[in-house]
């Protein structure tokens, strides 16, 4: 299921909660610097998560984000490798960052968020396992505009996508 929040402090602005076949969800948001990111709500107990055909939209969306990597890749770097998608956090150096991997499965996507354990890097520990999409000086420009845009529409334009009732949201 895909749900819009208000953002706090900012009228008119929305992040957008996924939550798969689990219940277990994360955020997408765009943070001050206009970047998007991707943050696993619980990271410290559930950092994978599976969309399946049962949810028929959220399923089409991860379907369309698919379908548009694979149309779009970067042939340089590409992300797309077989069926899986292999996004580097763009807020670190590439040995540093974590990595979100989208697998597509006959009915089914597993989302895992991959938090970079390498201790030996001067800026560990790494709190969490988010994802940044780096909106300016992207290394994968045509990827990462893909999943701006994909944010952009759900949040601001999408009739299907329907705003979370904060008294929900807080007992969750």
């Amino acid at each position: 299921m895909i749900t819009k929040q208000p953002r706090y402090g900012k009228e008119g602005y929305y992040d957008l909660k996924i939550i798969d076949k689990n219940g277990n969800s994360f955020i997408m948001t765009v943070a001050g610097n206009l970047d998007l990111f991707w943050l696993p709500q619980n990271y410290k107990k559930c950092t994978s998560f599976e969309i399946d055909k049962t949810d028929q939209l959220t399923f089409g969306v991860f379907e369309q984000l698919f379908t548009a990597v694979k149309q779009n890749d970067d042939k340089y770097q590409p992300v797309l490798k077989d069926n899986t998608i292999t996004y580097i956090s763009e807020d670190w150096h590439p040995d540093e960052a974590n990595i979100l991997k989208i697998q597509k499965q006959e009915d089914a996507f597993q989302i895992d968020f991959i938090k970079n354990q390498n201790q030996s890097a001067w800026t560990y520990p790494h709190i969490g396992c988010s994802i940044c999409f780096c909106n300016s000086g992207s290394n994968v420009p045509e990827v990462e505009s893909i999943f701006m845009n994909m944010f952009n529409y759900l949040a601001y334009q999408s009739s299907l996508i329907q705003v979370e009732n904060l008294e929900d949201s807080q007992n969750m």
